[in-house]
């Protein structure tokens, strides 16, 4: 058994699997407990334990749509709840108004994603300095103030919802959360592995020697622009896949919610807490950020507690481990398998033999 293992499984990898079967096997766990507890006659909130796991691969997701941008190209992105609610009111609307089914809508709310993004792209990726981070912030409030005034369609700040009628994987209806589960979860690993194809492409390359030094970048060819405004367009058109299915979930969205500015902090919180331009980093800092700010909540009150913990968060971990917690667990994994932690891409003989590297990496893929 252990010699299959160290054939098809490294050490560093084991914790990953171990993590990922533990998901998989949770909800029937959590529903057996449940009935337990019920027979014996006390209280299980069995229901509510997987409404905080769903909401941890949901932000997982997100994280890692926006670690593609802003990660492994260090262009900083604040608008990603925009493009949550580009794929949300996208599905709300049509289902609601024309009984259309998520999957239908779904293609509708990639390409209005796509088209935003290229036209804040256009307008921005030529230019230095904080322009783009300023227009994607701009952006996420022009459009909450579109779905507040454009009432009759958004329902305004009154929210929207979709009641069930009966369960229906067309049209993601269920009576409880464990078909959400799995399907988010499903989602995860899909973008997941998204992410890693796209490092090891020749686009996922050409932006990691943009983020070492894109001057020295553009005098060996590669066309900047360009490599910027596709990291966004992809990572936008994730993030409007993720939010369909993440709205159908709440069941009930609103501009305030879906659309906020706190949204777009909370998802690049989760991304920096785990550690940016890493594989697994957003995916640790889901499970560390979602959890603790619903226990702060809890604490301290829902109203404000929130803006609080990003804060002393983020203050936390730019003093004592600017890379991520990521960094923490890969250095302690390495101690416990005795193995040498992995070195960040462009380091090691210079930031220009480092960019040398990856156009040759990028000229194979």
């Amino acid at each position: 058994m252990k010699e299959l293992l160290d054939k098809y499984i490294s050490k560093q990898y084991r914790v990953i699997c171990v993590f990922i079967i533990l998901l998989v096997i949770f909800p029937p766990i959590n529903i057996g407990a449940e009935r337990l507890v019920r027979l014996l006659g006390g209280m299980y909130r069995g229901n509510y334990i997987i409404t905080i796991l769903i909401q941890c691969l949901a932000f997982a997701i997100f994280g890692i749509c926006w670690n593609i941008l802003g990660g492994y190209g260090a262009q900083i992105s604040w608008c990603s709840a925009a493009f949550v609610a580009i794929g949300a009111y996208t599905n709300f609307i049509f289902q609601r108004f024309f009984s259309l089914s998520p999957f239908v809508t779904l293609p509708l709310g990639v390409a209005l994603s796509f088209l935003f993004s290229t036209a804040i792209g256009y307008g921005t990726f030529r230019l230095r300095g904080p322009y783009f981070s300023i227009a994607t912030i701009a952006f996420a409030e022009a459009l909450r103030s579109a779905i507040q005034y454009f009432a009759p369609i958004t329902k305004g700040a009154a929210g929207i919802y979709v009641t069930f009628k009966k369960d229906s994987f067309w049209d993601l209806t269920f009576r409880n959360d464990t078909p959400f589960y799995y399907i988010i979860f499903f989602l995860m690993l899909l973008a997941i592995f998204f992410s890693y194809r796209f490092t090891k492409s020749k686009t996922g390359y050409y932006l990691s020697c943009i983020k070492g030094d894109e001057d020295a970048a553009q005098s060996l060819g590669i066309e900047t622009f360009r490599v910027k405004l596709r990291a966004f367009q992809i990572s936008a058109m994730m993030m409007s896949v993720a939010g369909a299915f993440y709205g159908s979930f709440l069941t009930y969205i609103s501009p305030f919610s879906t659309a906020s500015f706190d949204l777009s902090i909370q998802i690049g919180v989760v991304a920096i807490v785990g550690g940016v331009s890493t594989l697994w980093g957003p995916v640790l800092g889901a499970f560390i950020v979602v959890p603790l700010i619903e226990i702060t909540g809890k604490i301290l009150g829902q109203r404000g507690s929130s803006t609080i913990f990003y804060g002393f968060l983020l203050i936390l971990i730019v003093i004592f481990c600017p890379r991520g917690l990521i960094h923490l667990f890969s250095v302690w994994g390495s101690r416990l398998f005795k193995t040498r932690p992995g070195k960040d891409a462009g380091q090691g003989n210079g930031i220009r033999d480092g960019i040398d590297n990856l156009i040759g990496k990028a000229q194979k893929a």
